[in-house]
């Protein structure tokens, strides 16, 4: 079945926080090009893994964004960062992400914490628009990636934009090798 891309700015296609960040990009200077569009899915279809045989989009052109909660030491209270990587892959948050972060502790967030802290929703989470100051991973590999499917914020949509929109982000980090094959 093929996707049909819509324009970005109808903002029921996007939680309130990515057309915010998006919209914010667009003012500073950041081309428009970079940013493709909008797709519609069924809510039953936005786990990547159903989504991606339905369309036909490969995993390697879909990013998955991890919210985690980091702490410098084991009794020091949560912090949140998050980790986008390519589907065909898994964040390693044990490894790349806690070195690079230099924490001691990773874990994935509590839903209901990422819920309230991003104002997206869970299964629908958007590496664009996330709150400042937090800090964002992205696997090096996604600059490169002319068409990258990504969370939009809600569960029926996929936010289509050019991975080398990341270095226009403030707060992305590039890692390479963020995202390890999964088995």
């Amino acid at each position: 079945m093929a996707l049909e891309i819509l324009d970005w700015r109808d903002a029921d296609l996007l939680a309130a926080p990515v057309l915010e960040a998006l919209e914010g990009l667009v003012a500073s200077g950041v081309p428009e090009s970079k940013i493709l569009g909008v797709t519609i899915n069924t809510d039953e279809e936005s786990d990547t893994d159903l989504w991606c045989p339905r369309y036909g989009i490969p995993f390697e052109s879909t990013g998955n964004v991890v919210v985690v909660h980091t702490h410098k030491t084991r009794k020091a209270p949560p912090e949140f960062a998050a980790a986008l990587v390519t589907a065909d892959t898994r964040a390693d948050l044990n490894g790349v992400v806690k070195h690079t972060l230099e924490v001691s502790k990773v874990s994935f967030a509590p839903i209901d914490a990422a819920v309230e802290a991003t104002g997206m929703e869970s299964g629908g989470m958007s590496p664009i628009g996330l709150p400042a100051g937090w800090p964002i991973l992205v696997d090096q590999h996604i600059l490169a990636v002319p068409k990258l499917y990504i969370g939009s914020g809600i569960r029926p949509s996929k936010l289509v934009v050019a991975g080398s929109i990341f270095a226009d982000i403030p707060g992305v980090r590039f890692v390479a090798a963020l995202g390890k094959p999964r088995a």
